[in-house]
């Protein structure tokens, strides 16, 4: 019998990952947004609001310019409600400062502004896979690097992002090059940019309170993180307060009513009841944050910082008041580290976790695929029914992510005391 040579492994996967992402591109282009309104985008509102403001000196917040956006992306105005009396959902709901990183778009044609952006979050996010790999000292082939990418790019909160061209890609890049920053000791820069991304509040707010607490362990080394943060914030908000006198009030009013317009709500709210999952949220974020105290003290180059990272951006996912796939693109560093972590010897409820986890991430592709594969056989109409499945495991992954982050990062540390107590 003829011996056939075996494919690499590297080489399977490298090949699996261009087939799932091949699939679920055609899912996301075929079925997900199938009745989506042709100008449906969450680019349009930032460009507008921000071309209003900067060329106009037009309120960006004001009732008039949310019905301008709501035209031009539904084809005609949201309706009001007694959440949203003024129907100002789905208009301009970032702070100011964002036109500013918009401004060298507003002179040209959206359709022209839609594809720069694209670009630029395309690059912007395999830049920022490139960096967390780099961050965890990945000694891989270039082969298995080009798998990571392609399945990061063709998962579907990155698909997604690209086709709603939502900013949550440029947020997590300033994520990763803050961090990639403080590994290389630039805290003055890393402050600066961490500022920056703020401009995706909901992204920041287990990330700046680790950071704060971080920058104790060693402040007179780690101070000018804290003061270039400071420094650069509250220039943000003079600049802001310039540009639209009063936003704030503007802002939160907006942000109320873009929550009833989004469903803005967590995993913990639906099981818990808004008022409840609030506040066990903040339990939640709180624990997060003691957990991460023994590691204040740790360089921003350690296998520790990046774990607590890791940790404190999938806790943001599960407390922050949304369930839109794209958000998870902050997941990246931790999926990394549970790769990184699987040869450690873990405990059961590790190892369970960490099953989840993998099963829970496979499942839109697989699902994805299954549909590609249906659509030799089953007309549109069909496929177009069956749109919810593959996104069927997606309000659970943050949840499992963090899970399995949390029993590690306890065999890792039990793993440095015994490193230590070797030593």
């Amino acid at each position: 019998m003829r011996n056939f040579p075996l494919i690499p492994k590297s080489v399977v996967w490298l090949l699996l990952s261009i087939f799932s992402a091949g699939s679920m591109a055609y899912y996301v282009a075929e079925i997900w947004s199938a009745n989506q309104p042709p100008h449906f985008n969450d680019l349009y509102a930032r460009w507008w609001g921000a071309h209003e403001l900067l060329m106009q000196g037009r309120n960006p917040y004001s009732p008039a310019v949310a019905h301008e956006i709501q035209t031009v992306i539904y084809g005609t105005e949201a309706s009001k409600s007694p959440q949203d009396p003024d129907g100002i959902g789905g208009g301009f709901a970032y702070p100011p400062y964002v036109a500013i990183l918009l401004w060298p778009t507003i002179y040209l044609p959206f359709p022209v502004a839609q594809k720069i952006f694209v670009l630029v979050s395309v690059a912007t996010m395999l830049f920022s896979c490139a960096l967390w790999m780099r961050l965890l000292r990945f000694e891989w082939s270039p082969l298995h690097w080009l798998t990571i990418i392609v399945f990061t790019l063709g998962s579907f909160p990155a698909l997604q992002a690209i086709k709603l061209q939502n900013p949550s890609l440029l947020a997590a890049a300033f994520i990763a090059i803050t961090l990639f920053l403080l590994a290389r000791d630039q805290f003055i820069l890393g402050g600066i940019l961490l500022a920056i991304s703020t401009f995706k509040p909901q992204f920041t707010i287990g990330l700046i309170p680790w950071l704060a607490l971080w920058a104790t362990g060693d402040w007179r080394r780690r101070c000018s993180l804290a003061w270039s943060f400071l420094t650069a914030m509250l220039l943000l908000v003079v600049v802001s307060e310039w540009l639209v006198p009063g936003w704030i009030p503007d802002f939160l009013r907006v942000i109320r009513a873009y929550r009833y317009y989004t469903y803005g709500h967590s995993l913990l709210d639906v099981w818990f009841m808004p008022t409840w999952g609030s506040v066990i949220g903040t339990c939640l974020l709180l624990a997060a944050l003691v957990v991460s105290w023994r590691y204040r003290s740790q360089g921003a180059d350690s296998a520790g910082f990046f774990w607590v990272t890791s940790l404190l951006l999938a806790t943001t996912l599960v407390v922050i008041p949304t369930l839109a796939p794209h958000a998870q693109l902050l997941l990246l560093p931790g999926f990394l580290c549970l790769v990184r972590g699987r040869a450690l010897r873990l405990s059961v409820l590790a190892r369970l976790s960490l099953t989840a986890v993998w099963v829970l991430l496979a499942w839109p592709w697989a699902a994805a695929s299954g549909l590609l594969v249906a659509s030799v056989w089953l007309p549109a109409s069909a496929l177009l029914r069956l749109w919810e499945i593959p996104l069927y495991a997606s309000p659970l992954l943050p949840l499992a992510v963090l899970l399995a982050l949390g029993c590690m990062l306890t065999t890792v540390s039990a793993h440095d005391q015994n490193s230590r107590s070797s030593a």
